[in-house]
């Protein structure tokens, strides 16, 4: 080989390896970014089944705010003074269930984990809401304030550039109306009993 055929084939070779260099590290940032992705699809759809399952446990429910969030109080039976379980919200940590991990500590929130941390991506819940749904039609006032909806809102911040050089940032978001069919039927039995049954 001539020197010229020489070098045009180094300069082809390198335009190749730089090509599969670039295409390789691609799908690996997409490959790091579903994995992320999926924790945080588990997770969303894990604890609103948990929530929702202790919502129906409940004989009353109460809802106020903490740390910026919608904070939920169970309590067992209807004429109880304090509250069986807390569920509330830490941006950083995820749900509790009376400031502990849900599930006697299984289920963590995902931002500790492989492809998340500093100058990788970072977890976090960006927002969680909890409401009586009163904006129902005329009639069955009692049924219609039966109904709670929940919404939580996770976050993924993603500091490693994608294939247009931006970092990226994406919310995953996790809806459920329940119906709270224990405080239903305990509400409709001491208005029954008070002969004020407006329902």
């Amino acid at each position: 080989m001539t020197m010229l055929e020489l070098a045009a084939a180094i300069v082809v070779v390198s335009i190749i390896a730089i090509g599969m260099t670039t295409g390789a590290q691609a799908v690996m940032l997409h490959y790091q970014s579903d994995t992320v992705r999926q924790d945080l699809r588990q997770y969303g759809n894990n604890i609103m089944r948990e929530i929702t399952r202790e919502l129906n446990l409940a004989q009353k429910v109460e809802i106020d705010g903490q740390n910026g969030f919608a904070r939920i109080k169970l309590y067992k039976y209807f004429t109880d003074i304090s509250p069986k379980l807390t569920i509330s919200c830490q941006q950083r940590t995820g749900i509790e269930f009376n400031n502990n991990v849900p599930l006697n500590g299984v289920l963590n929130f995902p931002s500790q984990g492989v492809f998340r941390g500093p100058n990788t991506r970072t977890v976090y819940i960006d927002d969680f809401i909890a409401e009586f749904d009163i904006d129902g039609g005329p009639g069955l006032s009692l049924f219609k304030n039966s109904f709670i909806k929940l919404t939580l809102i996770l976050a993924m911040d993603s500091d490693v550039m994608d294939e247009t050089l931006q970092a990226t940032n994406e919310e995953h978001i996790f809806y459920r109306k329940i119906f709270l069919g224990t405080p239903y039927i305990q509400n409709k039995m001491t208005n029954a009993m008070g002969g004020n049954d407006n329902a």
